[in-house]
């Protein structure tokens, strides 16, 4: 009976948090896939990564643009 309830809460999570994980992912440059399998893998965490990882690269991504001179008018 334990087993089952588990399984009630991880299918239908995987099913919804891994979908979310890749379309972060994938908004961001990201391979789809590669994040959609991690999102079965770990469904709570992986969503939580994939925010993680994106506003890392935006950050990086404006500090590059800072960087960089203005161009002419």
């Amino acid at each position: 009976m334990r087993l089952l309830d588990i399984l009630l809460v991880l299918i239908p999570a995987t099913l919804v948090f891994a979908p979310i994980t890749g379309y972060i992912a994938a908004s961001h440059g990201r391979s789809f896939w590669r994040w959609y399998g991690l999102g079965i893998l770990l469904p709570f965490a992986s969503v939580f990564v994939a925010l993680f990882v994106a506003m890392w690269s935006q950050v990086a991504e404006t500090k590059a643009k800072r960087g960089l001179p203005k161009p002419p008018p």
